[in-house]
């Protein structure tokens, strides 16, 4: 019953004599059958096993029946269990993040508190083999990399997924042959949530096509994983010579550019923006595009990058920096944002409601984006309101270029920026200096100014982006 879990295991190398095991249990199928599978080889194995329950709050009765459920298995096994309670809402509002992410990682902090409590040498999760092409294919949605398609690691760390070489239904079968009975959290069935669409809508539409899809896509993730591997030594090497690295920025040097091929100078870019930020979550294949489209741009251009970086074209190369840090230098202070072109991440906005960037002269530009009927109106000059599903493509932030235009009536009649400026009689000298929001050359707001009516919001609108610009004293 369970050699397919206990090969997994020991190809890689997962469990010895002798360790002692923190099992996260939220009393669903999958961490249940987990839990049972360390008891089945507690003794063999002369393992110590541990384990953790976290209550996100979220569910009311559901979630106090979840918990019950996990104390009363733990008890009938002689399993040493924390309950762990966190109210989720309140994290992800204090985290900035969606109420899934926040859940995430509230988790593994109490995963990592309750090992350290009981010295665990390693922490157990139930991922499983669906899980882990939900999340290939979710991030192929998103856009990811090569790396980010090696999918859910076997083995990260103190961090084992003894699951990820079975299928859920090896799982189901595992459970009905012990009897062993769980309990259904029914957000599962929510298609609301991006991971719950996959698993119930597309992955069952790619097994009708082929019923090895998901064992396929398991396949594919090793080998990617390999191959990873096999060029992150070298991969290394190349970032060691050709990348300068200072305490608070890093220089990717144009000379050392046009000596790579394209795969390398995209690597290169990539670790620059990982180092940066600290992390790679969030980091996706078009802000590597982005720099890349950047070491072609004129000296002074720069662009906004998430977890608040900037990239500027430099005489040298392209310079990526914190926009806190970058702002502070007396030489970037200009008095203009004529060379500034930030586009803004609709992916990071969508996924935690807002995104903010660093303007020049202490100026922030804030985005939220919220649900019709959730959005309290601020009249200001410096707020404004679009219908966001009118958004087709990418939002920049940048001072005026040829052929910028609008639409000024609900008759959808243009009108060119040029002759905006010359109608409300602005003075040309500070024509350049005005911040537009645009998407391609059509202005949604001239800040300061007006909107185009083509993205107000109506009766029909569902979703609203509210934009706010802070940090301008009020007299202008």
């Amino acid at each position: 019953m369970w050699d397919n879990i206990r090969k997994y295991v020991e190809e890689n190398h997962m469990i010895e004599e002798g360790d002692s095991v923190l099992i996260g249990v939220s009393g669903g199928a999958d961490s249940v059958c987990l839990l049972r599978y360390f008891l089945s080889i507690r003794k063999k194995m002369k393992l110590a096993v541990f384990a953790v329950h976290v209550n996100h709050l979220l569910r009311e009765e559901e979630a106090e029946r979840d918990q019950r459920f996990t104390e009363e298995l733990c008890e009938k096994w002689s399993v040493p269990l924390k309950i762990f309670r966190k109210n989720i809402k309140e994290e992800s509002k204090r985290m900035r993040c969606s109420l899934e992410e926040a859940g995430r990682m509230i988790r593994y902090e109490c995963f990592k508190e309750a090992a350290g409590d009981w010295h665990c040498n390693k922490i157990a999760v139930a991922h499983h083999r669906n899980d882990l092409a939900e999340t290939m294919v979710f991030r192929m949605t998103r856009g990811t990399g090569i790396t980010g398609l090696s999918g859910i690691a076997p083995v990260n760390g103190s961090i084992i997924r003894p699951f990820l070489g079975v299928d859920k239904s090896e799982i189901l079968e595992i459970l009905e042959k012990l009897g062993q009975n769980y309990v259904e959290d029914s957000t599962n069935q929510q298609e609301m949530y991006s991971r719950n669409c996959i698993r119930h809508r597309i992955l069952p539409e790619m097994q009708n096509l082929n019923m090895q899809a998901v064992a396929h896509l398991g396949q594919l993730s090793n080998q990617i994983r390999e191959f990873n591997d096999y060029l992150e030594p070298i991969f290394m090497q190349l970032f060691e010579d050709n990348i300068i690295c200072r305490e608070r920025s890093c220089i990717f040097p144009e000379e050392k550019f046009q000596g790579l091929k394209s795969l390398e100078k995209k690597e290169m870019f990539r670790r620059m923006l990982f180092l940066m930020a600290g992390q790679r979550k969030d980091i996706a294949s078009v802000h590597v595009e982005e720099l890349m489209e950047l070491m072609e741009k004129r000296p002074g251009k720069r662009i906004s990058l998430p977890y608040e970086l900037i990239a500027e074209r430099t005489p040298e190369g392209v310079l990526v920096t914190n926009a806190k840090d970058f702002y502070s230098r007396p030489e970037a202070e200009p008095q203009s944002v004529e060379d500034t072109d930030i586009f803004v991440d609709k992916q990071a906005l969508e996924q935690t409601g807002q995104w903010i960037t660093s303007l020049e002269r202490g100026r922030k530009m804030m985005f939220h984006l919220k649900e019709m009927g959730h959005c309290k109106i601020i009249k200001s000059d410096c707020v404004k309101y679009f219908d966001y599903d009118t958004i087709k493509s990418k939002l920049c932030l940048r001072t005026r270029q040829p052929g910028d235009y609008f639409i000024m009536d609900q008759e959808g009649r243009h009108k060119s920026l040029k002759r905006y400026f010359i109608d409300e009689k602005i003075p040309a000298k500070m024509r350049d200096q005005i911040l537009l929001l645009t998407e391609g050359a059509h202005v949604l707001w001239i800040t300061g100014g007006r909107i185009s009516e083509a993205y107000k919001v109506g009766a029909k609108t569902k979703r609203i982006l509210m934009v706010q610009m802070t940090g301008i004293p009020e007299e202008k």
